[in-house]
Parts: C-alpha cells; sequence; structure tokens
C-alpha cells in the first residue's frame, strides 16, 4: 500500500485507525441509527461504509475487549462523518452546488496521475482494500463537494498571518527538541528545610540574582562559588546528556525552549532553587523558517479550514432536527 499513499488520502482515510467487524455469531436487524432532518440513515448504510475496513480488523486488532472497543469507534466515527454528509448535501441543495459526472473523472485521472499509475490500477488498488469501483466513485463525489462548499462558504474567512506561521514553526521545533538529546549545566540554590522565611525569602533573591549574573557572565564560575551541587559545583554545574522525555517535568519545557546558551531560572525545585544553562543540543533536521513558510502556510491554512469547517457542520446541525440513535 506505500505505493499509494493517496488512495488512502482520500475520504477513506478521515477514519484514521477506526476498524470494524461484525460479531460473527450476532443476527443483526435493520434499524435507523441517525435521523437528519426528513432522511433516515439506516444500519445497513453505516455497514456498506464500514466494508472497507473489515480487513484491518482482521490484520491488526485481537478478539475480545480490544476488537469489541475499535467496533465501537468505528461506528461512532463513522456515524458521525455520515451526519456531516447529510448536512452538507442539504447546503449543497441550498447553494446550488453540484458535483457532475465529469468533475468525478477528472478527479480520478488526477488521483492516478498523483500516485503514478493508470486509472484502472488505481481501482483495481482500490478494489483490494474492500472499496469498489462505485463506492470510490461516492467517495470522490463527496470530497469535491465537500471542497466546492468550503470554497463557497468558507474560503474568504480564512487568513494566515506571519504571526500564524511563526507559531506553526514554533511548535514543530518544539516537537522536534523533544527527541533530540542535549545537556545544561545548573546552578542549584538550596533551602533546608526548618528554615525561617527571612531566610527562605534571602535564598530566592540569591538565586534571582544569580539567574541575572548568569545571562551575562560566567556561569562555571558562578557555580564553583554559589551551587549547593556538591556532585556539580567543581565541574561548572555541568549534568550529562539528556533527552526532554527522560527530563523532570519542572524543566522539560524550559529546555525546549531554551536556545542554545541560554540561560532560565529561577526554577523551583526540590529542596530549593536551579538557574539552569542549555549547554549543546543534538543538531536539527529541520529547514529554517524561511525554507518552510510556503508548506508551513498550507498547513495552516488546511488547520483553520477544519476547524471552521466543523464550526460551520455544528451550526447547520443546530437548525435543523438530527438525531443519532447509536
Amino acid at each position: 500500500m506505500s505505493r499509494y499513499p493517496r488512495l488512502l488520502a482520500l475520504g477513506v482515510a478521515v477514519l484514521g485507525a477506526f476498524v470494524w467487524a461484525q460479531p460473527a455469531s450476532a443476527t443483526v436487524v435493520e434499524r435507523i441509527v441517525a435521523v437528519v432532518g426528513e432522511r433516515a440513515i439506516l444500519l445497513s448504510d453505516l455497514r456498506e461504509r464500514a466494508q472497507p475496513f473489515l480487513a484491518q480488523i482482521h490484520q491488526q486488532v485481537p478478539q475480545g475487549a480490544q476488537r469489541n472497543a475499535a467496533i465501537s469507534q468505528l461506528y461512532k466515527g463513522l456515524l458521525q462523518k455520515m451526519v456531516d454528509e447529510e448536512i452538507e448535501q442539504k447546503a449543497a441543495i441550498q447553494a446550488k452546488v453540484v458535483v457532475t459526472p465529469r468533475e468525478v473523472e477528472e478527479a480520478l485521472a488526477r488521483v492516478a496521475a498523483q500516485n503514478g499509475v493508470g486509472v484502472e490500477k488505481l481501482l483495481a488498488e482500490a478494489r483490494r482494500t474492500g472499496l469498489d469501483e462505485s463506492a470510490y466513485r461516492d467517495e470522490l463525489r463527496r470530497q469535491l463537494l465537500q471542497t466546492k462548499l468550503i470554497n463557497v462558504r468558507l474560503q474568504g474567512r480564512i487568513r494566515v498571518t506571519d504571526d500564524d506561521l511563526m507559531k506553526a514553526y514554533r511548535a514543530i521545533v518544539i516537537e522536534e527538541r523533544e527527541k533530540l538529546s542535549y545537556r545544561a549545566a545548573w546552578i542549584v540554590v538550596a533551602t533546608p528545610a526548618g528554615i525561617s522565611a527571612s531566610e527562605a525569602r534571602s535564598r530566592r533573591a540569591l538565586a534571582e540574582r544569580i539567574a541575572r549574573d548568569a545571562e551575562r557572565g560566567d556561569f562555571a564560575a558562578l557555580a564553583a562559588v554559589h551551587s549547593d551541587d556538591p556532585s556539580t559545583k567543581s565541574s561548572g554545574g555541568v549534568l550529562p546528556y539528556s533527552q526532554l522525555l527522560e527530563t523532570p517535568p519542572v524543566f522539560r519545557r524550559v529546555f525546549a525552549g531554551l536556545e542554545v546558551g541560554h540561560v532560565a531560572g529561577p526554577l523551583q525545585v526540590p529542596g530549593g532553587y536551579a538557574v539552569v544553562k542549555l549547554v549543546d543540543r543534538e543538531e536539527s533536521q529541520l529547514p529554517d523558517y524561511e525554507e518552510a513558510k510556503n508548506e508551513l502556510a498550507q498547513r495552516v491554512y488546511l488547520d483553520k479550514m477544519t476547524q471552521a469547517r466543523r464550526t460551520w457542520l455544528d451550526g447547520l446541525r443546530r437548525q435543523q432536527h438530527v438525531e443519532v440513535r447509536l
């Protein structure tokens, strides 16, 4: 399947890890599982849409409680998707938005070209995953309709600012840093149990003064004079290499956001305060901000559009009768 990433990136992929299978011993009676306005969604409709995931459940989910939980998760997620589609279909009729057979065929050709295969090969791969040709075209039509509706109703409302891009880039940087090894140094200012309130304030003031001096001074010299950690005092306060996932929570966010050579603190730690410096970090593999800007803009736009679509659909839900019976 790795040769066909965009095939699974279609509407089917919205379900992500959802999987489903019919319990072998159950006798299932047809029933209504949701109502949208005057339109009923039947259990058979739901089961038909779930067919492509039967193979996944047999391959990936063991029998028992885990499989039952996966079944429940699939039903809920897929049914919500089908309710959303009914709402969108009603909105499309009101807005006179349609998808023609020609547009579906053009979309099919585009997906095939993106995967470097012919249309017949693409449809054969869809069939292998449990999605017949008609169901695959239906999924394409639903996606095209959704895209057209978004363009009509939402596109003009979405703005991506430089601040949005910087925040997105920063989040990716922090995510990567959680996986990189780093080396820090610290200066510990102890606050022994039983000291007076006045002494505690004095120790806090000392830690604050050390933090200010460390930003522009010799961190190792300050550690040698002031640190109450005997194991690192004579070595400039330098600690062993570590990773953020192994780091106590009090330091994790600080070191994720800190640049090499910079100081933070004082941080309250058990038994006192710590002033910390990031000495070194494994080299980043990310492109710089300017290189990543175009891709970031697309990602942020899609994220905002997804949020706007959800808000829009929730508003439409409130304007009509929607009943989920599952």
